[in-house]
């Protein structure tokens, strides 16, 4: 009710307000003009007077109790005519009221004062305005769900640009057979209040009534689809839609939006970009529309390199292709890099917010929560994908809730789930969304990012590195592997920043994985970031030791390992010795000092005797038995260096170990077949299939793959593409199969060397 100091001017108790009085124009001799009231208060005063609170004053009017309170508030000063006119006819105003009401609005009341034309035009989807292509999947899947889905809403969800819409108009014309005269489009682009959405969709319908009651009784027994595009500014009004449904049964919903609606009748359908065929066909069509002349083969190359910049989504490759048939792909795919809009304009038929990607990210991006905002340009700085625990890193320490700003970014399709099969689950930027991002990051920012990445990744390496020497762990070489992009952020920065030990400590812990998986290159690039007389003592061995692993050089070897080993020893760090010691006898292999390998073998073994507990460094104690192998094979004694292998895995199983003796041997026979010695590769790769748990599926596909190779190097075609077929999709043979192909490739590698 009014205050007790504030009587509205006309009003009398046993009357309802007069709306002269209220607007204040009530102007005689004995008393000056009033002040004008608000909409709002007018408002607030109309429900009191009448004893109404918001939630039934809501109910009439079929509007939200929101709407109602942020009119009251003021919050919202431009109600839609259709609002205006709920809202008084569930007042139960008189024609003096109303209009008092309405004049309180200018021009939005004269608006309102219009009652809606008796015959309006149903607006009817059109069809996709470019060909679709590679959606025909989607299409089957969006009709059988609308056919079978209990709530009869389907929502298509996913990233910018991605063809929400396209999509939503190719299964409307495909549903439109089944339903004549009964598909209507809704564009709810410009809609920014949910209540406004409701009489939109009327319109579209060509319903005169802006409520839910209304619309139901317009399409009652008419079968209809109702096509509601870009909802995502009024996901809220998607109980209305829920109730729609309830009241119409004979209708579906299919609506598109970048995040879904988050009411229970819904099924969501994902967009996702498009595959690499597809999207090199879309591009190559896009290109020919322009007037492009017919690529060549190097032009192919880059168009498929350019689809993969634009990460498949369709809006995307189409606007690289508008700019590749003007600049040619090959010159545009050299420039990509440096451009930070492309210098093409996009068509001219698409809505402003979707002619160029930076716009249409852009309007995603205004969508977020401050905590999602702010997490998106940091995650930018992370090329390929990150894990939840990269995420807490960069978020920290101002983001609380990590985990929810990145839900909210998924949720917006600004961040994916990556493909993978790996333990941990992954995350990613799609490109064009990093690229954009990344611009908008703030310098303070970009620091914070560093920081937390340096300080996860130094823990993330101690933790990854203990793991695998201690245990053997080979999913911490597979997690090092997927974030070896994430790891060399943190070790650039900490070498950036002066911290060169904490530095050579990660380099120390990463460089065995990196080395299993293939990366000795990057490996070696990451200690040439480091100077030996910037580190201390404990320091250079690490850095030593790691480069000592990653080179190639027998000779460059043989010398960084002994002097790893003299500085490790001198620290008293006996683990680390061993590894030097162990390294230092592989290079004095390679360089065929025989004794000389078996007196550092000797004495890594007295190193992890003496001072070490064998069960915290599985590492050293397997590869001294495979150390042992391998000299006994260069000296000809394939009997003796499988018995050393065998005793290395033994050693592996007893100790409980994960350590994969049979996928050393497969990287040393690459090593072997790189310097020529076929033989040598051939009985490793026997041993280790021997010594391989037949279920390793992975392991013997990459057994084959290497065997192929020496196959191929040996002249035996026939064999190599055996070897491929087992190393591909074939089904695998049976043991005794394949142990007698691995003793063939043994027995033909020898007889080609002479050894046989």
């Amino acid at each position: 009710m009014l205050p007790d100091n504030r009587t509205l001017p006309g009003h009398r108790p046993d009357s309802r307000p007069d709306p002269a009085g209220i607007i204040g124009i009530v102007n005689d001799s004995a008393e000056p003009a009033r002040k004008t009231i608000s909409f709002a208060a007018l408002l607030r005063d109309l429900r009191e007077a009448r004893s109404l609170t918001q939630q039934e004053l809501a109910a009439a009017a079929g509007v939200s109790v929101d709407a109602v309170s942020a009119l009251e508030r003021g919050r919202r000063t431009q109600p839609q005519p259709h609002t205006v006119r709920a809202l008084a006819t569930a007042l139960q105003l008189r024609d003096a009221d109303r209009m008092a009401l309405l004049s309180t609005l200018g021009r939005a009341g004269d608006a309102a004062l219009e009652m809606p034309s008796r015959k309006l035009t149903p607006r009817t989807p059109s069809p996709p305005s470019v060909e679709v292509v590679g959606r025909d999947d989607e299409v089957a899947e969006i009709v059988a769900a609308l056919g079978t889905t209990p709530g009869r809403l389907v929502t298509l969800t996913g990233p910018g640009g991605v063809g929400k819409t396209t999509v939503a108009l190719a299964a409307a014309a495909v549903m439109a057979a089944e339903r004549p005269g009964a598909v209507y489009f809704a564009d709810l682009t410009d809609v920014t209040e949910p209540d406004d959405a409701l009489a939109a969709v009327a319109h579209a319908a060509a319903c005169a009534a802006g409520t839910v009651t209304g619309l139901a009784e317009h399409l009652a027994g008419t079968s209809a689809l109702l096509v509601l595009d870009n909802l995502e500014r009024v996901t809220a009004c998607g109980p209305h839609l829920a109730e729609l449904l309830t009241a119409s049964p004979d209708t579906v919903i299919l609506a598109t939006s970048r995040v879904p609606l988050r009411v229970r009748r819904e099924r969501e359908v994902r967009i996702a970009p498009l595959g690499p065929g597809a999207a090199e066909r879309l591009f190559g069509e896009r290109l020919a529309a322009a007037g492009a002349p017919p690529r060549g083969r190097a032009d192919d190359r880059a168009v498929a390199q350019l689809c993969r910049q634009a990460d498949g989504l369709p809006l995307a490759i189409e606007l690289l292709a508008a700019a590749a048939a003007r600049l040619g792909p090959r010159a545009l795919l050299e420039r990509i890099d440096a451009l930070r809009e492309l210098p093409v304009a996009g068509p001219q038929d698409l809505p402003a917010r979707q002619r160029t990607m930076a716009a249409t990210i852009e309007w995603s991006r205004r969508m977020l929560g401050p905590a999602a905002r702010r997490l998106l340009p940091r995650l930018s700085m992370v090329p390929g994908s990150f894990s939840l625990d990269t995420v807490d890193a960069i978020a920290a320490p101002d983001t609380a809730d990590a985990v929810g700003a990145l839900a909210e970014l998924i949720e917006h399709s600004l961040v994916a789930r990556a493909d993978d099969t790996g333990p941990v689950t992954r995350y990613r930027l799609l490109e064009p969304v990093r690229r954009h991002a990344v611009e908008t990051l703030e310098p303070a920012d970009r620091e914070h990012v560093r920081r937390g990445v340096a300080r996860w990744a130094l823990r993330a390496g101690r933790e990854h590195g203990a793991r695998i020497r201690g245990r053997g762990d080979m999913t911490a070489v597979e997690q090092v592997e997927t974030d070896r992009h994430v790891l060399r952020l943190g070790f650039d920065h900490l070498v950036d920043t002066g911290r060169y030990d904490d530095a050579a400590e990660l380099l120390w812990s990463v460089w065995l994985p990196l080395w299993m998986t293939g990366h000795t290159h990057e490996a070696l690039a990451w200690t040439d970031r480091l100077h030996e007389n910037d580190l201390s003592e404990h320091g250079r061995a690490r850095w030593l030791v790691a480069r000592a692993g990653s080179n190639r050089v027998a000779a460059d070897l043989f010398t960084t390992a002994e002097r790893a080993m003299r500085l490790a020893e001198r620290v008293d760090d006996a683990s680390l010795a061993a590894e030097a010691a162990i390294f230092a006898s592989a290079a004095a292999l390679r360089l065929e000092d025989f004794d000389g390998s078996q007196t550092l073998l000797a004495r890594a073994e007295v190193l992890m005797k003496k001072r070490l507990d064998v069960e915290r460094d599985v590492w050293a104690a397997v590869h001294v038995p495979i150390g042992y192998g391998d000299g006994a094979l260069l000296r000809g004694d394939r009997a003796a260096a499988v018995r050393h292998w065998r005793a290395a895995a033994d050693t592996a199983q007893k100790l409980g170990s994960e350590f994969s003796v049979p996928a050393v041997l497969a990287e040393c026979a690459q090593a072997a077949r790189g310097e020529g010695r076929l033989d040598d590769a051939a009985v490793m790769l026997a041993a280790a299939a021997e010594l391989s748990p037949r279920q390793d599926e992975r392991l013997r596909t990459h057994l084959a793959g290497v065997a192929a190779a020496v196959a191929a190097d040996l002249g035996d075609v026939a064999s190599a593409q055996w070897w491929e077929g087992v190393a591909g999709s074939e089904p695998a043979p049976d043991s005794a199969r394949l142990d007698e192909r691995f003793r063939e490739l043994v027995r033909r590698a020898g007889t080609v060397s002479g050894r046989d």
